[in-house]
């Protein structure tokens, strides 16, 4: 029974995985071998892009689909699939990718426990015009293996020689990852960069410590941080007027609100290229650490411990107590897991200053009252992310986030401290040396 129900998983993974080669950006007939080995592998890709360096350099013109074309891979990209969600996820996001980065993407279905051949594989190769010189064609191709017993045990032997080794490898593991099992760790050792999204970890605390942990072995991307970008921008401007920015060091309260969906469960993350959203509380811990980081904002009392996704802290800043305030809304109009509101608390010399962006559906409102003036309005957009949008920035980032790595580690702090049921006034050391504000 439990054979048949493995069986019957991996055929639903497969289903979705066919898409790859139903693409219309296919370029050649799929190859599809099932017990193969990776040495066969390797020398159909060979012969692919061998066949299209070979008509490149004998000047043969080829303009009808289905005939090879030159190969304009720049990264590889090795993609996790555990589960029929995650392939449907994986597919969606790869198709709007493939323009953006080509790459060889590897996408590995990998069972330890899975009777049958040790590997299956299958291999297509598309092309898309260029977005910056439509002439010119842009060709990658997807490898997909379904790696079984022993030999998923073993995946650097499987799939290191089938890499480009002169490009970057990233890693992008759809879902929670399971940090410490053997295949997660021969990956990011194979990886120079790792990408995961913290909103997909089951135990928001564990999955940030684990992470902040792996980060001295591999580069760390993660697409709960990309999604908080545009508030990020939002927020710094804010302190660009000289008139404002004498407020930053005196900010007292920072109060985060995020989406947690109503009754009707709408609003959920789960259409085409939108990732699923396990822990809504990441974007909003993320968000409070960035910001205590490059402050350098330290943890002083746990005012209210964690209870219903909501937490109170007291930190101590250079110059004030700061009171961080985070907890969740209830709304269908925002997908749960993004930010609905931040608003910024400071004292000057001509009194209390406030600092605010609310977000209603895909609109937000930025306003500032300062200096005894009236609010300053204005109203931007604020539309849900792709997965392609936020994985193709990550893709473009540097192997090593050095703003990213402050505020996850700021954020573990937190997350801890609030976890305690009883308040504690114990402090922590600087969270980061940088303190100017800034992405």
């Amino acid at each position: 029974m439990a054979r048949t129900a493995a069986a019957q998983r991996e055929l639903a993974v497969h289903r979705r995985l066919m898409r790859f080669g139903e693409s219309e950006t296919l370029a050649t007939p799929m190859w599809e071998q099932l017990g193969t080995t990776v040495t066969d592998v390797e020398a159909q890709l060979a012969r692919l892009w061998g066949a299209a360096e070979a008509a490149k350099e004998s000047d043969t013109i080829f303009t009808e689909k289905g005939l090879p074309h030159a190969r304009t891979s720049v990264l590889n990209l090795i993609v996790t699939v555990v589960g029929a969600a995650a392939a449907e996820r994986v597919v969606e996001t790869m198709e709007r990718l493939g323009v953006r980065h080509p790459s060889r993407a590897i996408v590995l279905v990998a069972d330890p426990e899975a009777q049958g051949d040790p590997i299956d594989a299958r291999i297509s190769t598309h092309c898309h015009n260029s977005p910056a010189t439509p002439a010119e064609r842009i060709c990658y191709e997807e490898v997909v293996l379904t790696v079984r017993g022993e030999c998923a045990e073993h995946l650097t032997g499987v799939v290191a020689p089938l890499l480009i080794h002169d490009l970057p490898t990233y890693v992008w593991w759809p879902g929670d990852p399971p940090f410490g099992n053997p295949v997660f760790d021969q990956l990011v050792e194979l990886g120079d960069r790792l990408i995961i999204d913290s909103s997909d970890f089951l135990e928001l605390l564990t999955g940030m410590r684990r992470l902040a942990n792996l980060r001295h072995r591999a580069g760390v991307g993660d697409l709960a941080w990309e999604r908080l970008s545009v508030w990020q921008e939002r927020i710094a401007q804010f302190f660009d007027a000289p008139r404002f920015r004498r407020y930053l060091p005196n900010l007292s309260r920072m109060h985060v609100r995020y989406a947690i969906p109503g009754a009707g469960g709408g609003g959920a993350r789960v259409g085409p290229g939108l990732s699923t959203c396990a822990q809504p509380m990441a974007q909003a811990m993320l968000l409070a650490g960035w910001l205590a980081a490059r402050l350098n904002w330290r943890r002083h009392t746990t005012l209210q411990a964690l209870s219903d996704g909501a937490l109170r802290l007291r930190l101590e800043g250079p110059h004030e107590m700061v009171e961080l305030w985070i907890e969740p809304e209830t709304t269908d109009e925002v997908p749960p897991g993004e930010l609905t509101s931040v608003r910024l608390r400071a004292y000057g010399e001509t009194g209390a200053a406030e600092f605010i962006i609310d977000r209603k559906g895909g609109e937000a409102t930025v306003a500032t009252n300062a200096d005894g003036m009236t609010a300053l309005l204005r109203r931007i957009t604020l539309e849900p992310s792709q997965d392609a949008e936020l994985l193709s920035q990550q893709l473009a980032a540097e192997v090593k986030d050095a703003v990213y790595e402050s505020a996850l580690r700021a954020a573990v702090i937190f997350l801890a401290a609030a976890r305690s049921s009883e308040p504690s006034e114990a402090t922590s050391g600087p969270i980061s040396p940088v303190q100017e504000l800034g992405g």
